[in-house]
């Protein structure tokens, strides 16, 4: 375990040697220690000299319920530790714990359990001459019946029975990696051709090291079951690096049960960061007006929590920087016809921006790539080609400009126009020192480029990294197909893009006009132009062949819109995305048209008796950190449906930006939140959780999510430099 960054470790007094539990922090333990010893609360016994006055003999930590290993069922408790030293009780010490997620400690000895987290964890208690330590498992064991079933119905359930072929998991996906953090997914079953399927009963187990979670639920039309979040939260803080969560679930239906059908999930050891921002049309947090066709807007989530409006109107074709302070974006009276655009600085306080300056266009600040921090733009540049080669609606001969978002003023840049004239769809990396780009100057071939940027005005070393050549029949002739929205990985050394028909995700309707079916799945490059297919997240096997439970003509090429979250989070870079696949039985094929009048009905191809649907929606995905090595050749994982997004409404063009950081002396939760790059433990509380606050740059070492030169500016050893910020490595499958 870690210690918090206050709190020494006396591992070197004493002999003692350092281990691991899994939950990504430094743990130390003594030699000495009884083990397994019970009726002492597993109490050691050493001496050390800390110069405080004296040798602490025969120290000893002893709890109240006896032994070394602590069982919660979903309450909380409160259980007081006691400390001795030669038989003598020690009074006026300093209790600790080295994983608050666990549980934590007061000055009194109490330690206090949540009820939810498993682990392993070390209480210590320091004295005038030295520290004493003992290590406690905590094992969770809950059971919920909120079916209210009879023990004869339970164990009924529990059995299971004989394999159902309508019976079987449509979301979450088998091995899908979970950042911690998040809402608790919602269960869906189903046969994958239809969302018929009824249950009268259904028995769940979710289980993880040092953490078991039972439910006997009702069951329903379709079948669907829901984990509480509280419980969700216990099991991805209960699983280490490298731990499974494994969910197995019965059904009952009438009296014959069925069952269990299983996946494994992975759990990232960190939360999400920042926010994600997107576009929305017809969003039930936003009005609509039908007559003008005009109405949504930018909303953000945090991950974990709920949308929230940041600009409601006809704000379209935005953008945000890395760092979370600016965004740009085209205003207009309908959705292909912006007259006007400006930047807004972004707040972590609240969802409202203030602004910041006005576009010279229209289409100055449409689907601009922003510079990290915001200050510079470098605007999207359109040929005059139209759909389905530039974004829709913007297509009369706009150059590219690098431009000041302040002031909407022109920077000189000679080396920009003698490089590119039309760069469409522009990102920037991370550290700011490379943008990528459609190069729109090469049509007919579809080229996605790369170049490098001083930070100031300096482009220079074009590259091409892809030149498209398949092909796409989708609007009469074969051409080769779109590359669009590049999006660097924080190591600045990959490129996640869609390929598909067209830039945009809109039409459905079928034919070769504008309107045709326009389809995607994303891929990453590397810079040196290695195209990786991105199989699993976009739901196929290493063949090609869809493994999503709704199969090729439904659920797959339905990808878009790709950005990668900025900064490496628990092992693994982050990618949110556009789909229009399938969610479970919740937005699927053979929706009543009157539960869902969400969307305009032409633009569903699973036909007119499916109705309306919102299908449009934000996925997340995780990727590998060694995205490069050439021995991984997909370096993706399974995604997982964005919660805290409306269900109601369409969703797209997601950007996912650190929160704009806060001063020193203001709360966070990791140096990712602060101006200065490092959060640190600053007291307790109460209860003796830590109370973190940004500081300045202290001296020594830094923790994960604070800024670095390269590894060995991180405390722990193993963990990695990437893009200024020490970062987790990824977890040992």
């Amino acid at each position: 375990m870690r210690w918090f960054p206050v709190v020494l470790s006396l591992a070197a007094i004493g002999g003692a040697c350092s281990a691991t539990n899994g939950h990504g922090f430094d743990q130390t333990s003594a030699v000495g220690s009884s083990g397994n010893g019970s009726g002492a609360g597993g109490a050691l016994s050493f001496a050390v000299g800390s110069g405080g006055g004296g040798t602490c003999g025969g120290g000893a930590i002893t709890n109240a319920t006896g032994g070394n290993t602590i069982v919660l069922t979903g309450a909380p408790q409160n259980i007081q530790f006691t400390a001795t030293v030669a038989g003598k009780p020690v009074t006026g010490g300093t209790w600790l714990v080295d994983d608050t997620l666990i549980g934590s400690i007061g000055n009194d000895g109490v330690f206090h359990a949540g009820g939810y987290v498993g682990g392993e964890v070390t209480v210590s208690v320091t004295t005038g001459c030295g520290q004493i330590k003992v290590g406690i498992t905590v094992e969770v064991k809950i059971t919920d019946n909120p079916g209210n079933f009879s023990s004869t119905d339970q164990a009924t359930l529990k059995a299971g029975g004989p394999a159902d072929p309508t019976f079987r998991f449509l979301y979450p996906y088998d091995g899908t990696v979970f950042a911690r953090g998040l809402s608790a997914p919602l269960l869906q079953f189903g046969d994958g051709l239809t969302i018929a399927g009824t249950a009268n009963g259904t028995y769940l187990k979710m289980t993880t090291t040092h953490f078991s979670y039972e439910q006997y639920g009702l069951g329903g039309t379709p079948v669907q079951v829901v984990v509480p979040d509280a419980v969700w939260t216990g099991a991805t803080l209960s699983a280490g690096s490298g731990d499974k969560v494994t969910v197995a679930v019965n059904k009952r239906t009438g009296t014959t049960v069925t069952g269990p059908v299983t996946e494994n999930w992975s759990v990232a050891q960190a939360n999400l960061k920042g926010f994600i921002y997107y576009s929305t049309y017809k969003s039930p947090l936003l009005p609509w007006n039908n007559a003008t066709g005009t109405g949504g807007g930018i909303l953000r989530v945090k991950p974990g929590g709920t949308a929230e409006v940041v600009r409601s109107g006809c704000i379209v074709c935005h953008s945000v920087s890395a760092s979370g302070s600016v965004l740009g974006a085209a205003i207009g009276p309908d959705l292909s016809n912006p007259t006007s655009s400006d930047t807004v600085n972004l707040s972590v306080t609240s969802p409202t921006p203030t602004p910041r300056g006005l576009g010279t266009t229209g289409q100055q600040y449409a689907f601009a790539g922003l510079t990290p921090d915001g200050t510079l733009a470098l605007t999207n540049g359109v040929p005059a080609l139209g759909p389905p080669y530039v974004p829709h609606g913007l297509s009369n001969d706009y150059p590219s400009s690098l431009v000041n978002t302040q002031t909407g003023a022109p920077v000189a840049s000679p080396s920009l126009t003698s490089l590119v004239k039309h760069a469409q769809a522009p990102a920037f990396s991370p550290d700011g020192k490379h943008v990528t780009f459609v190069n729109g100057d090469l049509y007919p071939a579809r080229v996605l480029s790369v170049m490098d940027f001083d930070g100031t005005s300096v482009f220079s070393n074009m590259t091409t990294l892809v030149t498209e050549t398949n092909m796409t029949t989708a609007w009469g002739s074969p051409q080769p197909k779109t590359i669009a929205w590049p999006s660097f990985t924080p190591d600045g050394n990959g490129i996640i893009y869609h390929e598909g028909d067209s830039f945009d995700s809109s039409g459905f309707t079928g034919g070769t006009t504008e309107s045709t079916a326009q389809y995607a799945e994303l891929r990453l490059v590397e810079l040196d132009g290695t195209v990786k297919q991105l199989n699993t997240l976009n739901g196929r096997d290493p063949s090609g062949t869809s493994t999503l439970p709704y199969g090729e003509a439904i659920d797959n090429n339905l990808d878009y819109e790709p950005n990668v979250m900025p900064l490496a989070v628990g092992g693994y870079y982050w990618v949110v995305f556009t789909s229009r696949r399938a969610y479970g039985n919740t937005v699927a094929p053979g929706r009543a048209a009157t539960s869902m009048p969400y969307d305009d009905p032409t633009m569903d191809p699973w036909g007119s008796n499916a109705g309306p649907s919102p299908r449009k929606k934000l996925w997340v995905a995780a990727i590998d950190l060694n995205h490069g090595d050439p021995a991984n050749v997909d370096p993706s994982h399974p995604a997982f449906y964005l919660d805290g997004q409306e269900l109601e409404s369409a969703n797209m063009r997601a950007f996912a930006a650190l929160a704009p950081c806060s001063a020193n002396d203001q709360g966070c939760a990791s140096g990712a939140d602060c101006c200065n790059g490092f959060c640190r433990q600053t007291g307790t509380d109460a209860m003796g959780n830590p109370v973190l606050q940004c500081v300045p740059p202290p001296m020594g070492c830094s923790n994960v999510d604070e800024l670095c030169t390269t590894g060995a500016s991180c405390c722990d050893t193993t963990d990695l430099c990437i893009n200024g910020r020490c970062t987790q490595p990824s977890p040992v499958q």
